[in-house]
């Protein structure tokens, strides 16, 4: 115990408040302290019961015991301590590839490249800790992904890996590749990392073998994994066909096994050569595996001995639930009901904001229940079907706009002579209203065709009534406003929640102009024009009834075959302009891989910051 000590001692401070609330607690003396201070002293020990007058204090005596061993454990009470491994992050692994062209001779299948590709994949498979990279070098290497842990997000840039890639040609670099691996783990400040080459020769064995004594110096390792085999084949070109030489004949891809078993030596590595079975990269990844003797240590931790002061506690608490002390704590810890966060929503947004989200959402009827702003409310109203409802919210509310979607519901309503009377007094004040405008237009047709109110059928007329009453229907539906300005309008009824004003005190965003609930709806705007097609069907069907009955079905049929016909020709036109634009698209996956191999080159020749 001569190491006893505390890891937090600062808990110790929590003593202070506990002294406090125990001498207010020893000082009230129980329910006896209260009457004394009302009670004569001489009388009062007089009033007391026999055996219910002294204060009993085991209680607080416990209560002080606890809250002492809990403040204790808290400090950390340690007097030993526990030796703890601790492990480095695995090794960190940088991957070399080849691109150079030899590495599309096809000694190996089916070529030296694709067989490379597949080792890539399993070593990066293999990698269970630390970090590994990826650089692919011909007449200069390249960085294609820094060291990371997530080998999954280089593994799926290996496919995409060809010597097409390469800004730059020229004889492969072997000792520059070696050197920007050295570089890329001591930024990352790895102590003891693992390089990994494939490739299938060296055209400078003297350059790479310094690079590879630098490597080891360093701390790191350096392995070979040899592509091809000892008779080679014939190079490939990147254009198609086979290199010659200056005689004719057919130029083998280089294979050097005997300078890379050199190189993986002085690097203090492994030289091994590409197997179809996978030994090779277990083999690999089984070397790069840190040691206990090397990257283990066990470290002296003191141990928390804290914890077991606490089992302490447990018969105290359980003394404690005779008087029921911890009904105040089971009250705080019983789970609360499931609360909604919209209940909430009036502390962040005002009401108009609130009603404006609501109908962007789609609820109109719950919007107009939020909405102060008339004109919202009105707008809110007409999407939600009570034109009667809008009117009434609009009653006093002056403008051009107000008097404009006052039109819409009186025409929605039926009223078509009030309507119209509204629309011709929003064209008084703003002569360029093309929506008041187009709608007086409907309203004044429909009052044409309306039959007159002494008639005592509504076919008297060759059918006409059912026509006009149709007729009336649309412009209730119509007259609600253009179809050309509404999509805006839906786009901006939801307010912004950091604005000052509410949307319906935006010039530019006025609810007015969203009132007429056909310009929000793509199907109210398809209904609208289709409509307007019907009338013009209409007046047809009542010049050809004359020949055909006063049916008109032939000329019905025949415009509805039209129409079909168009929507199909339109629907065709469509997808050939979606085939065109995908064709422009340009298939090169690995373009991206190019563009940034470009800008580390530009960047080394200083061509670019």
């Amino acid at each position: 115990m001569a190491d006893f000590h505390l890891l937090r001692p600062w808990w110790l401070l929590a003593l202070i408040p506990l002294l406090a609330v125990l001498v207010a607690a020893a000082r009230t003396r129980g329910g006896a302290g209260r009457w004394r201070a009302l009670v004569d002293p001489e009388l009062f020990e007089a009033l007391l019961v026999p055996g219910h007058g002294g204060t009993r204090r085991w209680p607080l005596a416990l209560a002080a015991l606890g809250g002492m061993v809990l403040v204790l454990a808290l400090s950390g009470p340690t007097w030993q301590r526990a030796p703890q491994p601790l492990l480095e992050g695995g090794v960190s692994r940088v991957l070399l590839l080849d691109l150079s062209p030899s590495m599309g001779a096809a000694d190996l299948a089916p070529s030296r490249l694709a067989r490379a590709r597949f080792e890539l994949l399993d070593l990066l498979r293999g990698q269970r800790d630390g970090a590994v990279a990826l650089i692919a070098f011909g007449a200069e290497p390249f960085l294609v992904s820094p060291l990371t842990t997530d080998a999954r997000t280089i593994a799926a840039q290996v496919p995409l890996l060809e010597p097409a890639l390469l800004p730059v040609e020229g004889p492969r670099r072997t000792d520059l590749a070696l050197a920007e691996a050295g570089a890329l783990l001591d930024r990352a400040g790895a102590r003891h990392g693992e390089v990994v080459l494939l490739t299938d020769a060296l055209d400078g064995p003297a350059a790479a073998l310094a690079a590879a004594r630098a490597l080891r110096a360093a701390g790191h390792r350096l392995s070979v994994l040899a592509l091809g085999r000892p008779g080679g084949a014939p190079l490939p070109l990147a254009e198609g066909g086979l290199a010659t030489d200056a005689e004719g004949a057919v130029r083998l891809a280089p294979f050097t096994p005997e300078a890379l078993r050199s190189l993986a030596r002085v690097g203090g590595g492994r030289y091994l050569e590409a197997r179809a079975d996978g030994r090779d990269t277990e083999r690999l990844l089984a070397l790069g595996d840190p040691s206990p003797g090397e990257h283990e240590q066990l470290v002296a931790r003191w141990r928390d001995q804290g914890p077991w002061l606490l089992l302490a506690l447990l018969p105290l608490a359980a003394l404690a639930f005779r008087r029921g002390w911890l009904l105040v704590v089971a009250v705080l810890v019983w789970p609360a009901p499931p609360a909604r966060a919209d209940g909430w929503d009036w502390l962040w947004w005002r009401p108009d904001q609130q009603g404006a989200r609501a109908l962007a959402a789609g609820d109109a009827a719950g919007a107009a229940e939020y909405f102060r702003d008339p004109a919202w409310r009105a707008t809110a109203l007409q999407r939600a079907g009570d034109p009667a409802a809008a009117l009434a919210a609009l009653a006093g509310v002056p403008g051009v706009e107000a008097e404009y979607n006052r039109g819409n519901a009186l025409a929605r309503l039926g009223r078509l002579d009030e309507a119209a009377a509204a629309y011709r007094r929003v064209l008084e004040s703003d002569p360029d209203h093309a929506d008041a405008r187009h709608n007086l237009e409907l309203v004044e047709t429909a009052r044409e065709r309306t039959p007159p109110e002494d008639a005592d059928e509504p076919g008297d007329n060759g059918g006409s009534g059912d026509d006009d009453s149709a007729a009336g229907e649309r412009s209730g539906r119509e007259s609600d406003g253009p179809t050309d300005a509404a999509p805006a309008a839906e786009d901006e009824t939801t307010p912004d929640p950091n604005g000052d004003e509410p949307p319906a005190s935006r010039p530019d965003d006025s609810p007015s102009t969203r009132d007429d609930g056909v310009g929000d709806d793509p199907e109210s705007e398809s209904e609208s024009e289709s409509e307007s097609e019907s009338e013009s069907e209409s007046e047809s069907e009542s010049e050809s009834g004359a020949e055909d009955g006063g049916t008109g079905r032939g000329a019905e049929t025949e415009a509805a075959g039209a129409r079909e016909a168009a929507d199909a020709d339109l629907g065709d036109e469509r997808a050939r302009a979606l085939d065109a634009q995908l064709r422009r698209v340009p298939d090169d996956p690995g373009g991206l891989l190019r563009e940034r191999f470009l800008l580390q080159h530009l960047r080394r020749e200083g061509r670019l910051p």
